[in-house]
């Protein structure tokens, strides 16, 4: 059942965040020919720029595995994770969903540009004990506090997705991050 779960999850996450994608064309058109115009003044208010460099598969698949890593200190998870500070139930909870199902993430190349200047996007397949493998495209990774961390909305989809209503940290569902649209009927 379980992965049945994190299939739909995976699924619904790619397809709402395509949309996402879709509707956010003009404005990246628009914010692009507002950052040519000044580029120093952004590199002036933003100390959490990201490097010009694109983190590869392997830092991505290295912040996966602390994230879901029952021996990782709490310290070492919070980094992995936008927003994670604010709700370290969401650690265990995801390793605990992780060591029950047995499911295992790999993020593969490549790892291209986001939606904005601090985020990228890569490709994750996942595979489950006697099951097919699956791809979720479009996983976000977004650049903070100068380190890559999986997007809050992509953890909470995974999370919403993986275990029980009343599993689910708050900080997925006190509103501020909109995991409804990700939700699949079976």
């Amino acid at each position: 059942m379980i992965f049945r779960k994190l299939t739909a999850g995976f699924l619904a996450a790619t397809a709402a965040t395509a949309l996402v994608a879709c509707s956010s064309d003009s404005e990246s058109d628009s914010a692009d020919s507002a950052d040519s115009a000044a580029p120093e003044t952004q590199a002036e208010e933003s100390s959490d720029a990201p490097s010009s460099e694109l983190p590869t598969a392997t830092d991505l698949n290295a912040i996966l595995g602390t994230a879901t890593d029952s021996a990782a200190s709490q310290e070492e998870k919070v980094k992995t994770v936008q927003g994670g500070e604010t709700a370290p139930e969401l650690f265990e909870t995801m390793a605990a969903s992780k060591a029950e199902s047995g499911a295992d993430f790999e993020v593969v190349d490549p790892v291209i540009p986001g939606y904005s200047p601090d985020s990228v996007l890569a490709t994750v397949n996942f595979t489950v004990p006697e099951e097919p493998a699956q791809t979720a495209e479009n996983v976000e990774f977004v650049f903070e506090e100068g380190t890559w961390k999986l997007s809050q909305s992509w953890a909470c989809t995974l999370i919403s997705n993986t275990v029980t209503p009343d599993q689910v940290p708050e900080m997925c569902t006190d509103g501020t991050v909109d995991t409804g649209a990700n939700e699949v009927t079976q």
